[in-house]
């Protein structure tokens, strides 16, 4: 084809619209999808049947588990079956994916009741969590049952209280997704960049809280 000239042949393709934007193409970022229905709640929810019906292949932590998140408030089997498999398994299909940089919950494991799950449940109700919201948060936030109180919870709702946070409960029930913040893995380093900076404390707080 020369320059300049429109020259089309049998064989020319048509043309296939316009590029989309950058913006258009942009991925959103990572979210615990809340919505059942794909392959991620059949298998969850699987799970969940074959226990109540009594099958031998069920996984005990996941029968245990449904049981005693429906003491605590949770009354559909979908919801129970969706905060279960991304609290306890590594390769959850209830991952909504947008950057690409994380895939799954890293602490996701098959999780005790006693050992790992109520000990999460206690330690929000003795920060300030109320039963009706315990669920909430839960919900909003699923690998929270996988955490760690003594070297992640703690430390995370101390140093929020540390650099002015005045009510962290009512911040994690408003955004339960905060609970996904390590205190030592990156927020640590961004308050200390903005004190630096000489940002106000009230600016910071209200970064933290509403915007990472």
């Amino acid at each position: 084809m020369l320059l300049g000239h429109a020259h089309v042949t049998s064989r020319s393709r048509p043309s296939a619209g316009p590029v989309p934007s950058l913006a258009s193409r942009r991925r959103r970022p990572i979210a615990f999808s809340s919505a059942p229905g794909k392959s991620g709640v059949k298998e969850a929810l699987g799970q969940l049947k074959q226990g109540i019906a009594g099958k031998p292949t069920v996984d005990p932590a996941y029968l245990n588990g449904a049981a005693y998140l429906k003491t605590i408030g949770f009354t559909n089997q979908a919801e129970v079956a969706r905060v279960l498999d991304i609290a306890m398994n590594p390769d959850s299909l209830f991952l909504s994916y947008g950057d690409g940089r994380r895939t799954k919950n890293a602490s996701a494991r098959k999780l005790d009741v006693d050992t790992d799950m109520r000990p999460v449940v206690d330690f929000l109700l003795s920060r300030g969590v109320s039963v009706g919201d315990v669920a909430k948060v839960i919900g909003g936030h699923p690998p929270v049952l996988s955490y760690s109180v003594p070297e992640r919870l703690e430390p995370f709702w101390d140093y929020l209280s540390s650099i002015g946070v005045q009510d962290v409960a009512h911040a994690v029930i408003n955004r339960p997704s905060l609970l996904g913040l390590e205190v030592d893995g990156n927020l640590r380093k961004i308050v200390e960049y903005l004190q630096y900076t000489e940002t106000p404390t009230e600016t910071i707080v209200k970064y933290v809280i509403e915007s990472i």
